[in-house]
């Protein structure tokens, strides 16, 4: 396994978490439609990635990445797209046949795409649902894996207004309640903003109640002691017992993407100082060198900018400074945050989407609230409270 800290991870780069794998193809034979639930950076763009690559018999994945997408119309037309350059809607001569006789849109399907004809105007929603129609899948699935989906619904409310994100949600509901459920076609969302958050600001959340929730948990201490020995296979160093226990301590939030960046940070310092073997205080220096990248933790702070509006986010950042400074922070703290920048009557919405997303828990104690990661409140102690 290599080192990889940007990109979803795909083959032999992939970690493969058997449980949580079986608790997908679980919900997948159930004919469920599905959300997967977790904050950023714990893999979900990978795992299905992983069920695109590796699809038991009669399923059909067909993946979409919509963050970039603002509203309805080229949402579905995006959609469409992707299902007729498919290997699996290009691979039937008869269905390809049909489709181009019964619909004017499509002036052309190649392995590159599709070529719409843009001189016209459509309803991509309903020529979506026409040519699903279409397609008879007799004992075959066909399953939808649409990544940021969240921020499509965000990027809709933001660019249009909150009714057209309310109407994108329903509009997405009725297709898997009554049109698309009796041909074997499933979707499964995901997204680095939590749909379930979003859709309860906007008290929209029965849009999507009829999803199944997959909850990504970190990975056990049995499963980071082998991803770590398995990431060690392609390094120039060892770590003994102690050494990999003291790193997992360390990191204490253990998802992959912490993992790999302790990982790469330590083969880092390794190379940049010649050194020929590891210890502690060259583990010490690795996380000390590893928040000093940016590009890995910047997103954090960015993106609470476009997620609240200015009175939540500056309750949401004096929360998070006040939390890197002393470690954590009891509720009647925040309470007092929260009249202070003038969202007593919200600010548990925006606490509810701080956890949700990944930044702080209260898992300890229903009163204590701390940063997920130790690796996270270092970098936001040194780079954005100060």
């Amino acid at each position: 396994m290599k080192i990889r800290t940007g990109n979803p991870v795909r083959g032999d780069n992939f970690f493969k978490r058997e449980i949580l794998i079986e608790k997908l193809w679980d919900a997948i034979e159930s004919e469920s439609n599905i959300l997967l639930v977790a904050p950023r950076r714990v893999g979900k763009t990978s795992i299905m990635r992983y069920l695109e690559d590796h699809p038991k018999e009669n399923y059909h994945f067909i993946f979409l990445d919509t963050e970039s997408v603002n509203n309805e119309n080229e949402f579905f037309k995006r959609l469409l797209s992707k299902l007729l350059s498919s290997d699996f809607i290009r691979g039937r001569d008869k269905v390809l046949a049909t489709i181009k006789e019964h619909s004017p849109l499509i002036k052309r399907i190649g392995k590159d795409g599709v070529e719409f004809d843009y001189n016209r105007e459509f309803n991509y929603r309903n020529e979506f649902l026409k040519i699903t129609e279409k397609i008879e899948l007799g004992e075959q699935k066909l399953i939808f894996l649409l990544d940021e989906f969240s921020q499509t619904v965000e990027n809709i409310k933001n660019d249009e207004d909150e009714r057209k994100a309310i109407h994108f949600l329903h509009t997405n509901r009725e297709l898997r309640q009554e049109n698309l459920v009796d041909k074997n076609v499933r979707f499964i969302y995901s997204g680095s903003i939590g749909l379930e958050n979003i859709v309860r600001r906007i008290n929209a959340s029965k849009t999507i109640n009829d999803l199944v929730p997959i909850k990504f948990n970190p990975l056990t201490k049995n499963e980071a002691e082998e991803m770590i020995n398995l990431l060690l296979k392609n390094v120039d160093f060892t770590l003994d017992g102690k050494q990999t226990d003291f790193i997992l301590k360390k990191i204490e939030w253990l998802i992959p993407f912490y993992i790999q960046l302790v990982i790469q940070a330590i083969k880092d310092f390794q190379k940049d100082n010649n050194l020929t073997e590891i210890n502690r205080d060259v583990i010490e220096e690795a996380f000390s060198d590893m928040i000093t990248q940016q590009n890995h933790f910047e997103n954090w702070h960015s993106r609470l900018k476009t997620l609240f509006k200015v009175d939540e986010y500056n309750f949401a950042k004096e929360l998070l400074n006040r939390i890197a400074a002393h470690t954590s922070v009891e509720s009647n703290e925040i309470r007092d945050i929260a009249v202070k920048q003038n969202i007593a009557e919200d600010y548990q919405d925006v606490l509810t989407s701080l956890m949700y997303d990944g930044y702080i828990n209260n898992n300890e104690d229903p009163k204590i609230y701390r940063f997920n990661s130790p690796i996270l409140r270092m970098w936001w102690w040194k780079y954005v409270a100060n």
